[in-house]
């Protein structure tokens, strides 16, 4: 909560720049590390919209901020999220996120808050094989949020995740469903398609997608294209910058553009992580 603060202080008062350094600087703190952190992996806003159907490792903890900013010819703003996820227990995740920020619909007119605060369950029911794909589903619930961007009421989704690997190329397919008050724009259906590829040897991938939010009751779709990339800043850290557009806003070959940046960090809790010695590096 004093991180979203700090934020939206800093954009008030130096702007951009200085928001994305204090939201990135944050995740540089040292931490005891309890494994490698995976510089492919496809995670929800980082930087793409899709998520891959491998939870992270078990007794694993996980640090993650980013900033989404709006270029577009509609509302200008800027979003921060932060993140805390474990593989608390064996194939699954559970993590908590908080998201705020600033919005400019106008010229003269701005206005902040905390978007929600929200939990989530994702656990892996199948691993890829040679014939299948790897399979999950994540659960999902949001608070209300406060401030002039917040949610109006509770938010619930479920979401079915597919990973299929070719050769050095992923593909992930998401769908589920998401319970919003008629405040909030009501229930939707959620679908999207995914890829990712490595970038020469180990460091780098890039990632692309195309993600659809399709209201239950009349309203037009949502729709994104995005594409970005993650790489590794050290064992532990990586960073990840991308570029997303609504397509269902282009007016007269104008979108609304906006630029993702974030950064992930590995770290462990004593008594919560054992990961044995070199030559064995294996988790029980």
């Amino acid at each position: 909560m004093r991180a979203i603060a700090r934020s939206v202080a800093a954009t008030a008062r130096w702007g951009v720049p200085a928001t994305i350094a204090l939201w990135l600087g944050a995740a540089v703190l040292p931490a005891p590390v309890a494994a490698q952190e995976d510089f492919r992996a496809a995670e929800l806003d980082r930087p793409t919209r899709i998520e891959d159907a491998h939870p992270i490792k078990f007794r694993e903890w996980e640090f993650q901020s980013g900033l989404r900013g709006s270029l577009g010819e509609g509302d200008r703003g800027l979003l921060g999220l932060l993140e805390f996820k474990t593989g608390l227990f064996r194939n699954g995740q559970m993590g908590v996120e908080i998201e705020g920020g600033v919005e400019r619909p106008s010229a003269d007119r701005t206005g902040g808050g905390i978007e929600a605060a929200s939990a989530h369950l994702l656990y892996g029911l199948a691993r890829e094989t040679v014939s299948l794909p790897a399979v999950a589903v994540r659960l999902d619930a949001s608070t209300p949020g406060a401030g002039a961007i917040g949610h109006d009421d509770w938010q619930f989704g479920v979401m079915g995740i597919a990973t299929r690997s070719l050769g050095r190329l992923r593909l992930h397919g998401n769908g589920g469903y998401r319970i919003a008050g008629e405040a909030d724009g009501g229930d939707y259906w959620r679908f999207g398609l995914g890829a990712d590829y490595p970038l020469g040897l180990f460091s780098r991938a890039i990632l692309a997608d195309l993600y659809v939010e399709a209201p239950v009751s009349a309203g037009r779709a949502r729709v994104w294209a995005e594409i970005g990339t993650r790489f590794q800043v050290s064992n532990w850290s990586v960073l990840d910058f991308g570029l997303a557009t609504r397509l269902d806003e282009w007016d007269e070959g104008n979108a609304n553009v906006e630029i993702v940046i974030g950064v992930s960090r590995s770290f462990g809790i004593p008594g919560l992580t054992r990961v044995p010695l070199y030559p064995n590096p294996t988790i029980p």
